[in-house]
């Protein structure tokens, strides 16, 4: 349950024909308007305009490229560590799970913020999430309520909290918090997972499932719903729902090893023989070794 809980708070360019002159003397002061080829060129130009190097590498972190965008922040701040490029940097770093080097730039980046900055929720959300991670609540409480200052009607700060109540066992705290994320935002699937695991302490088993329905209603993608969902159809009894949920994921082009094992074995389990041998072989072309697998292959030729 630990790891579900911590759950919840939880790319190269080609050479360019452009002529380059030109769109760097005419847009260095407005990088938005700029395409991604743009941007290159004018660093190949000027490799110290940290304005386009800013951009280009938020560009990179919007499209999941974040190992390019850690290259281009980590030279940006070498030549312009100002709020803005040490906080981008921080949370590329903390995606990719660089907990020393994202704390070390958050607060950097909090010593210098402007009082008025729109971004310095975001640091001490991360901060806040760090220090939970590191074990060091009384920091992430601080952390979030200084976060909480700043914006009070953010519904991922109060998951935050809730997840913190959890860590220290609060979970009459922790409900609380995850239902005002959700009066926030209805759509929240993290506050839904949230209240399943604090129903599920409580001895409700039926709410806690259904709020796990309502978190892949509203995010079928979401891993740590579905992990739980199966986790608790096989003492349940709701095995062939499970199945259903995993369905839906793939569909929506989720995948992982866990999944696809058991949308495989509960497949041939209710007796959709095709759909069973389909993603199995699937998963073994991914992971030919893989001995789960290759026991319930067997397993599906002996009754063939």
């Amino acid at each position: 349950m630990l790891e579900a809980t911590l759950d919840i708070i939880r790319l190269t360019s080609g050479e360019s024909t452009v002529d380059v002159a030109p769109v760097a003397r005419a847009s260095v002061t407005e990088p938005v308007r700029l395409d991604m080829e743009d941007l290159y060129c004018i660093l190949q130009l000027d490799p110290n305009d940290s304005v386009i190097a800013l951009e280009l590498a938020n560009r990179l972190r919007a499209r999941g490229r974040f190992d390019e965008a850690l290259k281009v922040l980590r030279n940006v701040v070498k030549i312009d560590s100002r709020f803005e490029t040490l906080n981008a940097l921080a949370q590329v770093e903390y995606h990719l799970d660089m907990i020393d080097e994202s704390l070390h730039h958050l607060q950097q980046a909090a010593l210098i913020a402007p009082d008025d900055v729109a971004e310095l929720f975001e640091v001490f959300k991360t901060l806040g999430n760090i220090f939970v991670r590191r074990g060091e609540f009384e920091l992430a409480e601080d952390s979030y309520h200084k976060a909480h200052r700043l914006n009070g009607g953010a519904d991922v700060l109060r998951v935050n909290l809730g997840t913190l109540c959890i860590q220290r066992q609060q979970w009459d705290e922790a409900l609380d918090h995850f239902r005002g994320a959700l009066e926030i935002n209805i759509a929240n699937d993290k506050a839904w997972v949230g209240l399943a695991l604090g129903h599920r302490v409580k001895g409700d088993f039926e709410l806690a499932w259904g709020n796990i329905e309502a978190a892949l209603e509203y995010n079928p993608l979401n891993e740590t719903a579905l992990g739980l969902a199966l986790e608790w159809s096989t003492h349940e009894g709701r095995e062939f729902r499970a199945l259903e949920l995993i369905r839906a994921y793939l569909i929506e082009g989720g995948w992982n090893e866990r999944m696809s094992l058991a949308f495989s074995w509960l497949s041939w389990r209710r007796g959709e023989t095709v759909a069973a041998r389909l993603e199995l072989e699937r998963l073994l072309t991914v992971q030919p070794d893989n001995e789960q697998a290759l026991k319930l292959r067997a397993e599906m030729r002996n009754h063939a």
